[in-house]
């Protein structure tokens, strides 16, 4: 991993997602998020080469691939861990991290170490009232964004940097996962208008990169969720099961995978436009053959409300 100064103190480690961190004094740092168990070899030889200890992490989510070494900083480096109530409530047992890995059975956890992870209990829970967190006396604001995950924050370091972590994503991302995970489509719509306010003098994407402005990403997003709904509503016929749609999700986009997995993977992320799109009106679930099936409802959709494109601060 490179270590590339961002602004100030504000720094960020790069790989395949950037990893932020903020630098205390000379020998010690606060990490925001630590990637997955994948990256820990990397991420700690990085560390140790800048002559940087992890003395405190402030996670944004509870996600694997950001919440990885959580627990291990924890306990070989004496880390003071940070999360709000609803991500570590997640990390309290393995059963609260199957709420939202729940195409998984718990005995299916040893496969993926970072859900091993668990129980992590943090030292800090982050109230849903508060609005800033300080460790090791230094002060971070919060910008609540739940929608990808129940409890998601966005960071700001006192360099005025703002980590939106897992809040939005770049282009490139969202093309290759197809359909971008959100627990909640509608909060995290709401959650990305909202950061459409929020101005910072640069932004770290974990997913993927370090920007003056983010209005345009924002919008671009705002487009492809628009369109991969609009696609879900064309592969729902009269009748459609969530198994037939996730298969004609698998052959409209070509996913290709023979990992269970994966293939739970698509089946659990449609679900989230499908509720959504239940909730407005254009789906209902109903009863047929004995099978839970989604219907289309014959009414003129209405379309989202979509900021102007490129429009900046």
């Amino acid at each position: 991993m490179e270590l590339e100064r961002v602004k100030g103190n504000t720094w960020v480690l790069k790989s395949w997602e950037l990893i932020p961190l903020y630098q205390v004094d000379d020998t010690r740092c606060i990490l925001l998020d630590t990637g997955t168990v994948d990256q820990r070899a990397e991420l700690e030889a990085a560390l140790d080469q800048a002559g940087l200890t992890p003395v405190a992490i402030l996670g944004s989510h509870a996600h694997i691939d950001h919440m990885g070494s959580y627990g291990y900083f924890q306990k070989t480096r004496g880390a003071v861990l940070a999360l709000t109530l609803g991500e570590a409530g997640q990390l309290f047992s393995p059963l609260g991290l199957q709420l939202q890995y729940y195409n998984l059975s718990l005995g299916a956890f040893g496969q993926y170490p970072e859900l091993e992870s668990a129980p992590c209990l943090p030292d800090r829970i982050i109230l849903p009232q508060e609005r800033e967190v300080t460790l090791c006396g230094v002060t971070f604001g919060l910008v609540r964004t739940p929608g990808h995950t129940v409890d998601h924050i966005c960071v700001r370091t006192p360099d005025n940097v703002l980590y939106v972590g897992d809040a939005m994503m770049t282009g490139r991302v969202l093309h290759r996962a197809k359909f971008p995970y959100a627990f909640s489509m509608k909060v995290y719509l709401e959650s990305l208008a909202k950061l459409r306010q929020e101005s910072a003098d640069r932004f770290i994407v974990a997913h993927r990169g370090v920007y003056r402005e983010i209005l345009p990403f924002i919008d671009l997003e705002l487009r492809f969720l628009t369109q991969r709904m609009e696609d879900l509503l064309t592969l729902v016929g009269e009748s459609t099961t969530p198994k037939e749609l996730t298969e004609a999700i698998c052959r409209t986009y070509q996913v290709r995978t023979k990992n269970p997995r994966h293939l739970a993977y698509f089946e659990q992320a449609s679900q989230t436009y499908l509720h959504y799109l239940t909730d407005r009106g254009d789906l209902e679930l109903v009863m047929a053959e004995d099978q839970l099936r989604y219907r289309r409802v014959n009414r003129r959709q209405e379309r989202l409300t979509l900021p102007p494109t490129g429009r900046f601060r």
